[in-house]
């Protein structure tokens, strides 16, 4: 017979099972607060140095979407306007005729209503017509405008296409200070395009932290500010809002400064963050873009079981807008997965799912006038680290 900690004894058949209990409750209390912490969509409390000092990981997301690939949308539009002479004249007014309205118009021969449109939409984007201009679009007659509605349909009807980013990342660890560094690269898989791939935004984070309190009932949190430089390729923008939890990765015009703040409970079994973003995003390449600056909030919590060898994570994110960014107002993100532990190797797989997008096609299509994609239905993730 042997006796449980309160006096009661327990027969002899149920010491394997009471074993294995009290080595697993007592996994995590050996450890390090908040040890293999990380989450899948959102920011985590920083390490002790006893847990971690260097890291190196791979990040996979997948999903079916469509996407919105500039170049080869282009190369469309020119192999077109090579055949037709008279389409080539109207290319120009192509990045003005990018909503449904235009395209309703065009489809219904509604001449003058479609110029008047034009002309409008030129204006509120800020261009100038002149009067050569002018005379042009006052010019066009119905086969014009076949030919204009054809055009549009090749910029704006995506084909269904295979997302997936694969996302790199290192880490040094020190007391007072973690360093990590990251690279975005997108993929396209169609069945008429085929496979590419695009080089996405270089990622730089700085973050602090402490933890506070006795194992089982610890505080902690953690300050830090990440940046994203603007090393894309112009493809990569295709892959910004398939999940925009990762935007900033790949719209390649703009550079991005977010500082960020996370604090946290760990109560052994169950490690509990909340955690907050502000994203401003910077307009430092010419192109196509029509906005400055765009900025938003993202904010989320996370439970992480943790149960020694194996983590299971739940987490909720919302973003809204702070300027010009109609894209991410009200957006609900809910984020799940699990994690093995193996010695100094990590192997997680989750998904994400959008609770609430808002957003009509043009919205998801242009996004601060960088053609983009469309928001996933699912993305699908596998991360993998070694850590030492």
């Amino acid at each position: 017979m042997i006796k449980r900690p309160d006096g009661v004894a327990v027969g002899r058949w149920a010491r394997p099972g009471f074993l294995c209990v009290t080595l697993l409750l007592a996994g995590p209390a050996a450890a390090e607060s908040f040890r293999n912490g990380d989450m899948f969509g959102g920011k985590s409390i920083k390490l002790a140095t006893e847990d971690r000092v260097f890291a190196a990981g791979l990040g996979f997301s997948i999903a079916p979407v469509k996407a919105l690939i500039k170049s080869q949308a282009k190369k469309a539009v020119d192999q077109y306007a090579a055949a037709n002479p008279e389409a080539a004249a109207m290319k120009e007014y192509l990045q003005y005729v990018d909503t449904e309205q235009m395209r309703a118009l065009a489809d219904s021969g509604q001449l003058d209503a479609f110029k008047q449109a034009m002309k409008d939409e030129i204006k509120k984007s800020g261009g100038t017509l002149s009067a050569e201009q002018e005379a042009t679009i006052n010019g066009m007659d119905a086969a014009k405008l076949r030919l204009m509605a054809d055009m549009i349909e090749l910029l704006q009807e995506p084909d269904d296409t295979m997302t997936f980013a694969i996302e790199p990342w290192v880490a040094w660890n020190l007391r007072y200070l973690q360093i990590k560094a990251n690279i975005a690269v997108a993929g396209y898989h169609g069945e008429k395009s085929g496979t590419s791939f695009q080089l996405g935004n270089l990622g730089l984070e700085l973050t602090t932290g402490g933890r506070h309190g006795p194992g089982g009932r610890t505080f902690g949190w953690s300050l830090g500010v990440r940046g994203y430089a603007p090393t894309g390729t112009q493809d990569a923008n295709a892959m910004a809002i398939a999940n925009v939890l990762t935007t900033p990765r790949f719209l390649h015009e703009y550079a991005t400064v977010s500082p960020f703040a996370v604090v946290g409970l760990d109560f052994g079994l169950l490690q509990w963050t909340v955690r907050g973003e502000y994203m401003h995003m910077l307009a430092v390449r010419q192109g196509d873009v029509k906005l400055d600056d765009m900025a938003y909030v993202q904010a989320g919590t996370g439970l992480l079981l943790y149960l020694r060898w194996v983590g299971i994570s739940v987490e909720l994110d919302g973003l809204f807008e702070v300027q010009n960014a109609p894209m991410m107002a009200n957006s609900w993100i809910l984020s799940a997965g699990a994690r093995g532990y193996l010695g100094p190797a990590q192997i997680g797989a989750g998904l994400q799912v959008p609770l609430v997008r808002p957003g009509s096609k043009d919205a998801r299509f242009e996004y601060g006038g960088a053609a983009v994609g469309a928001p996933a239905d699912i993305n699908f993730l596998v991360q993998c680290q070694l850590q030492f």
